[in-house]
């Protein structure tokens, strides 16, 4: 394809995960991986309310695991999932005195996670970005990664 990034703004515009793109010449080899060939994701962002947040372990216990985030739909919050990874230590500690700011409330959505024994939920008024790969058939999101806090942004 002589227009390649034409055709990966395409892509990530119908909300696709990816493309392959391979070198023109080169064959398709089964079952081995080479430079050859190249998985290419597209990655979209939005704006998530944080919800509460799972309690840390290891390396995090001073902090969270994870945190819950939902989206404002319909006059209510629509839970998207969990996101855990794009902190490092500052933005850990960033956030998790953001996080002690807000009032311990009961679990804001009607949804019961997995985890929501190890949950602690907050009265949601926290905004944040995150990159992700697609949404799920269910409206999760798919590999999230936390990107920054949002205080410009209120609800």
């Amino acid at each position: 394809m002589e227009d390649g990034p034409a055709f990966f703004e395409a892509v990530r515009t119908l909300g696709l995960e990816g493309v392959v793109a391979k070198q023109r010449h080169s064959p398709y080899l089964p079952g081995k991986r080479t430079d050859s060939w190249l998985k290419i994701k597209t990655r979209q962002t939005t704006e998530c309310i944080i919800i509460g947040y799972t309690r840390g372990k290891g390396d995090r216990a001073a902090s969270f695991g994870a945190l819950h985030l939902a989206q404002a739909r319909d006059g209510g919050l629509n839970y998207v999932g969990k996101v855990g990874t794009g902190f490092d230590d500052p933005l850990l500690k960033q956030v998790m005195d953001e996080l002690k700011k807000l009032d311990v409330i009961p679990r804001p959505i009607p949804e019961k996670p997995v985890d929501d024994a190890r949950s602690i939920w907050l009265n949601p008024r926290l905004l944040c970005e995150v990159q992700f790969a697609s949404w799920t058939k269910e409206g999760a999101l798919r590999e999230p990664v936390f990107l920054r806090l949002r205080p410009d942004l209120t609800l």
